[in-house]
Parts: C-alpha cells; structure tokens; sequence
C-alpha cells in the first residue's frame, strides 16, 4: 500500500475497527500524521491540538484492525491507557512525583513499546477470525 492509498484508505474507515489493517496501512498513516502535527505545530498549538483530536478516531480505528491483522483483539491499543491513570493518580497526590507515579510511567512505557512491537509484527498469512488477509 502507498503512502496517498494508506490515507485515503484510514479517512475512508475512520470509523471502521472490525477487519485487518496491513503493516504499511498503519505506518504510512501514523506518519503522516506525526509530519502534519509537527508542521502545524510551528504555525499554531491550537492547531496542532485540533489535528490530533480530530484525528484522533482514525488513528485509533488503524491501530484496532493493525492488531487484528496479528490475530490480536484491537484492546491492546487502550492498555497502555491503565498505568496512564495510574500515573495521573500518582501526580494528583500530595507527593506528585513519588512511586505511585513512577510504577504508572514505566507501565505505560513497557505497554506502549508491546503496542509498537505489536504494530510491526508481518501479519497472519491467510484469514483468521477477524476478516479475509488484507496482502491478497
């Protein structure tokens, strides 16, 4: 998949998280997203924030099919989000920097390198119980 077809393809299905998503489905969307919030964000931060909250579905909605593709549920793209709360709990307490905090920050962190690990795991060569194989 190109890079153009990749971002025709997420705005298409911004909304669709049942089926698979390939490899360059997802890479050439999340980077494309990255170049656009870094340009923007030298013309205006609110611009930047409103990039990223708009686009904020059709990037989770490629990350949920990118882990179908792996033949894994899509909620491995919200775990990361626990020790996140967990860090925001740790910030919110009269020691905000202290180890409730820091147990968050490294969960959130080995969780969030597992997603990565898992986006660029090469798919499952066939169908599998989440649609027909997006390379055929």
């Amino acid at each position: 998949m190109t890079f153009t077809e990749s971002i025709a393809t997420c705005f298409s299905k911004f909304v669709v998280f049942s089926g698979r998503a390939r490899r360059s489905e997802f890479w050439w969307f999340a980077l494309f997203l990255a170049v656009v919030d870094i340009a923007l964000s030298f013309v205006s931060d609110a611009l930047s924030s409103l990039w990223n909250l708009a686009t904020l579905l059709p990037y989770a909605a490629v990350a949920w099919r990118r882990l179908h593709d792996i033949d894994r549920t899509g909620l491995w793209t919200l775990v990361p989000l626990i020790p996140a709360i967990i860090m925001l709990i740790g910030m919110v307490t009269d020691n905000p920097f202290g180890p409730v905090f820091w147990i968050g920050a490294v969960g959130f962190a080995a969780l969030s390198i597992l997603n990565i690990v898992f986006w660029a795991s090469k798919g499952n060569v066939g169908p599998n119980q989440y649609g027909e194989d997006p390379v055929t």
